[in-house]
């Protein structure tokens, strides 16, 4: 029956440490998914937040440990005293009960040499001595419970001041063993935190490295349809460096993204048209990003909209014709469309294509072009110039 009873308390000890770890991963998992769809700037912030929250942890944590180190000499010192103190309180304690027992001993005594004349007692010769005799005996019971009475109390005194001094010993190997906790925790913490902060730098460079692949896919599909002229390939390997190899937060500003943004820009001044999301955030804007973690200039040629609501339909924004509408290995389903005036809108990110939508056909403002779960990377050409896809549609 012990057995069994062992054997049930193991397993549910293995049990519990299971479902702890399994909760722990599923929060870990939690927070990743959530730093996956944050936006790269916010992503950033929890890193150089996370670098900060590591630095003062740092600083706490050496702080203790000086501390701790201190408190640790005197900790073995107090341990020292601390089985001398008991050694000693046990010897007194000892003593005073021994005391204890000898003065009742004593006071019986005194108590018996105190006790009335019988009735029809006769003085004698003899019995007048025996009364001298028990009068010196009993002034000498009393010296000696007087005396010991005072070392009794003298003792019950140092009993009195020894626990004292054992209850501040306890106190202060309270507090030390406090720091040692404190510091433990501490110690856990910036593990835990400096994990955090190799997930959220995995995350971030893989989002950079993402980022510099879905433009370079763009601008390829742009090229190939002579939507935008291609420039240099020597030119543009110098403007779009890998990221994998971006320097410290010390070194200079370097650029990913087209080395055409100085001159390439156009600025949008017709009127407003309508959104291709009915309900949106921006979650990524158009132009210069000065990357905080690597110092990397990033140009972001177009627009990411967060849709409110999942599974959005996805629409034209003017009367045009489909020049494009195909699967891509990096940017999902992509649709162009080419309007008037040699302006292109490009709906990237999608995860359908409305079956109507073929190249060559010709659509109206509004008409269908597919949907998204979330986000829709959106962006605007005219004649080799780049637009804020912000400045063409309406943001009511």
């Amino acid at each position: 029956m012990r057995f069994v009873l062992f054997l049930s308390c193991i397993l549910t000890f293995i049990l519990a440490n299971t479902i702890n770890e399994k909760t722990k991963n599923l929060e870990e998992n939690k927070r990743i998914q959530e730093q996956l769809n944050k936006k790269l700037e916010d992503l950033a912030s929890d890193i150089l937040n996370g670098e900060k929250s590591l630095k003062e942890l740092s600083l706490q944590i050496q702080t203790l440990n000086s501390q701790t180190s201190k408190l640790e000499e005197s900790a073995k010192l107090q341990n020292k005293e601390l089985n001398t103190l008991n050694n000693q309180n046990k010897e007194l304690l000892q003593n005073k009960a021994l005391m204890e027992n000898k003065l009742v001993s004593l006071i019986a005594k005194d108590f018996a040499y105190d006790l009335p004349i019988p009735q029809g007692y006769i003085e004698s010769e003899e019995s007048f001595m025996a009364f001298e005799v028990l009068e010196n005996v009993d002034k000498v019971l009393r010296e000696e419970i007087f005396n010991l009475s005072k070392n009794y109390e003298e003792v019950s005194r140092l009993i009195d001041e020894k626990q004292e001094q054992i209850k501040n010993i306890h106190l202060s190997l309270k507090n030390y063993n406090e720091q040692i906790s404190k510091l433990r925790d501490l110690r856990q913490k910036q593990v835990d935190e400096i994990n955090k902060q190799k997930t959220d730098r995995a995350i971030y460079t893989k989002k950079l490295e993402d980022l510099k692949a879905q433009q370079d896919e763009l601008r390829n599909t742009l090229n190939q349809l002579k939507i935008i002229e291609n420039k240099e390939q020597e030119e543009k390997k110098t403007a779009n460096q890998n990221i994998s190899k971006a320097p410290n937060n010390n070194q200079t500003i370097r650029q990913i993204g087209s080395s055409y943004q100085g001159t390439n820009i156009k600025k949008y001044t017709g009127k407003k048209t309508i959104a291709p999301l009915d309900s949106f955030v921006v979650k990524q804007k158009f132009g210069n990003y000065v990357d905080p973690i690597y110092n990397i200039k990033i140009f972001n040629e177009n627009v990411v909209l967060r849709s409110k609501k999942s599974d959005a339909t996805v629409k034209s924004v003017l009367d045009g014709k489909v020049v494009f509408a195909k699967d891509t290995s990096m940017l999902q389903r992509v649709v162009i469309v080419e309007h008037s005036d040699g302006v292109h809108t490009i709906y990237a990110h999608l995860d359908k294509i409305a079956p109507t939508i073929k190249a060559g056909k010709n659509i109206k403002k509004g008409a269908v072009l597919g949907r998204i779960k979330n986000d829709l990377t959106f962006e605007v050409t005219q004649k080799n110039f780049h637009i804020n896809p912000l400045e063409l549609i309406s943001l009511n």
